[in-house]
């Protein structure tokens, strides 16, 4: 009897920033993501540079270039994580994108384009002045409709 589940499109989206604790987002949304036979799409949203000089587009385009090193990097920790964890289990597609613009404008664009069925993003301790990672995730609840997982950056996720 083969265990292996079939293949799907429906994804989990988890957005990233490439830090520490959107790794520990990232690992515990490739859990969910094999234990339900889900895929994975990474997201990182940057800011709109509102120069059209050249010198503006030329670091545009090398931040661009990070960003997919960065990306290409993680989607190999991932598959390592795979072939070190999940052997025989469902093996989740990757996919990344990046976009411009505000968080839960990107996230509605690939929504409108994926079916996403959740929304998994790191979380961080309280500072002063959590009005924009608050309102960013009010937006993301409002406009979406899709459950968002909220992962503590020193805490995993078992499953």
């Amino acid at each position: 009897m083969n265990t292996k589940k079939k293949a799907s499109t429906k994804m989990i989206l988890t957005l990233t920033e490439f830090s520490n604790r959107d790794k520990n987002a990232t690992d515990a949304a490739l859990k969910l993501a094999a234990k339900l036979g889900l895929n994975l799409m990474l997201l990182h949203a940057y800011p709109i540079t509102g120069n059209e000089q050249s010198n503006a587009r030329m670091e545009n385009t090398k931040y661009l270039s990070e960003i997919d090193k960065h990306f290409e990097s993680e989607k190999e920790r991932l598959l390592e994580i795979l072939k070190i964890n999940q052997g025989g289990v469902f093996q989740p597609i990757i996919k990344s994108c990046s976009g411009e613009g505000s968080l839960s404008d990107n996230v509605c664009g690939i929504i409108e384009k994926e079916d996403i069925v959740m929304i998994v993003m790191g979380g961080r301790p309280a500072r002063d002045n959590d009005y924009l990672f608050c309102t960013e995730i009010d937006e993301i609840l409002y406009k979406t409709h899709r459950p968002v997982l909220i992962i503590p950056e020193k805490m995993g996720l078992e499953i």
